[in-house]
């Protein structure tokens, strides 16, 4: 039953991905776990082109950077442009670019132990220029959706290449949109910023949403929700130079198995998603957090 196997069931051979937020974090891990199983080719997409140039020398001519901001349809254009003079079409598309915003959260107890008063409360979150909280949702939210928009073309391409379906014979997965949302889309508590947690849990519904849009024309719409993994953006949370990923890396109280999510454990989940093992799946939020999220009002 070679169909079985795991070299089969989880091949990503051939595939050609555009994944957005590739210079660095849980993107540049998803693009090289991508090229190094074989994939096509994986266009990187983000500002720094000095970050996306460092993960894609990893890979030379598997992983291409192309500059993009996510919150221009202008720029989103001329990356469109630019990835469909070099592919016919696009089997994966992954909007993982995120920023987590302004730092709008409950403000800390007095000094003598009591509650902020409202009056504080109001003071501290209205210093927060709305511009900044407003950006969080134009990344997070409205550069997923127009990244998704602009690359519709080249996922309806790839669905027009697979194979005429054989009897009893499972046909080749759909081509797909992943979005990387977060446990924080899920928590009523806030350990990032208010606006964060409103652009995740909108991020959700985006899934939900679209996923049902577009299941007719299909294509499918799911989504993964890590916890806490090391990045310049959660670099907080951990010791310096311990990524948080051994036994013991933290308490129970704050993730059940005690440690942080690792570069293989999302790498891991985005092989099944882009690999015929996630072929039957749509309209999903993928949770990668260790229990994280179960325990988060008690953490926090």
């Amino acid at each position: 039953m070679s169909h079985l196997q795991s070299s089969h069931l989880f091949s990503v051979n051939g595939l050609v991905v555009v994944l957005t937020g590739g210079g660095s974090g849980l993107g540049r891990t998803m693009a090289t776990a991508l090229a190094v199983n074989g994939a096509s080719k994986v266009f990187i997409l983000g500002r720094r082109e000095d970050a996306l140039k460092e993960t894609a020398a990893q890979h030379p001519g598997t992983i291409i950077p192309v500059p993009a901001d996510v919150t221009s349809k202008a720029s989103l254009e001329a990356a469109y442009a630019t990835i469909s003079a070099q592919t016919d079409y696009v089997n994966v598309l992954i909007a993982n670019s995120g920023i987590e915003g302004p730092a709008a959260r409950m403000p800390p107890a007095n000094a003598d132990g009591s509650p902020p008063t409202l009056a504080q409360i109001r003071d501290h979150l209205w210093a927060i220029p709305s511009e900044d909280f407003t950006k969080t949702l134009d990344v997070n939210v409205t550069g997923a959706y127009y990244t998704i928009l602009a690359f519709l073309p080249l996922l309806e391409a790839a669905n027009k290449r697979r194979p005429a379906p054989q009897k009893n014979v499972m046909s080749p997965p759909l081509a797909q949109v992943i979005i990387t949302s977060s446990i924080a889309g899920f928590s009523r508590k806030v350990p990032a910023g208010i606006s964060y947690n409103m652009s995740k849990a909108a991020v959700n519904h985006l899934v939900k949403l679209l996923s049902t849009f577009f299941s007719e024309y299909g294509i499918r719409v799911n989504g993964i929700a890590p916890g806490l993994y090391h990045s310049d953006m959660s670099s907080r949370n951990f010791a310096e130079g311990d990524k948080g990923v051994s036994d013991g890396s933290f308490s129970h109280d704050a993730i059940p198995i005690t440690r942080g999510g690792s570069d293989e454990d999302i790498a891991g989940l985005t092989l099944f998603l882009a690999s015929a093992s996630g072929g039957y799946i749509n309209g999903n939020i993928m949770l990668t957090d260790g229990g994280r999220l179960a325990v988060m009002p008690a953490a926090y």
